[in-house]
């Protein structure tokens, strides 16, 4: 399991897969297993909504993974364009154009179980940050905003992590 980890959140090179797979395929992918490695509180709920807000590119990649099983759910896409309906997502990937907005978001979805993601830069009040160093995609986890959102990142996650914001 930790290979199989390890490829998806190391591995991958900018450079390397240039031509191959577009960076905003690697970020979905990066969520995809985000939301694979993270843990829920009980739910009764049929889909895992995995929700993009005003980011068209990841959530179009995001795509290919719909129909899928993950925790244990069939996953739906859902490309937003505004805050109505957020709260029925278990992951929202928040895009550039709202990062004025996310004080707004993150009161918003309160402490509801919401896995956010997010590659705008400065903005590190989501739970997950995805940044380029170099030529390689990595992110930062904010475990008090995870703690709030009662979504508990897995041990590989925090080892793979750039850097973990502790409470």
């Amino acid at each position: 399991m930790h290979k199989l980890i390890a490829i998806f959140f190391v591995a991958f090179s900018l450079t390397a897969f240039a031509d191959q797979v577009a960076e905003y395929q690697l970020k979905a992918g990066y969520a995809y297993n985000f939301a694979s490695f993270s843990e829920w509180p009980e739910t009764t709920r049929v889909n895992f909504n995995f929700c993009t807000l005003n980011e068209e590119n990841v959530g179009l990649a995001l795509r290919r993974y719909e129909g899928r099983p993950l925790q244990g759910r069939r996953l739906v896409v859902a490309r937003l364009t505004s805050l109505v309906a957020i709260n029925q997502c278990q992951v929202l990937y928040i895009g550039a154009s709202e990062a004025g907005n996310l004080p707004r978001i993150l009161k918003q979805l309160g402490n509801e179980p919401v896995l956010t993601i997010s590659d705008v830069p400065g903005v590190s009040a989501v739970c997950v940050k995805l940044a380029l160093e170099g030529d390689r995609l990595v992110f930062d986890l904010n475990l008090e905003r995870c703690q709030q959102a009662r979504v508990k990142p897995s041990a590989s996650m925090l080892r793979l992590a750039r850097e973990v914001i502790k409470p």
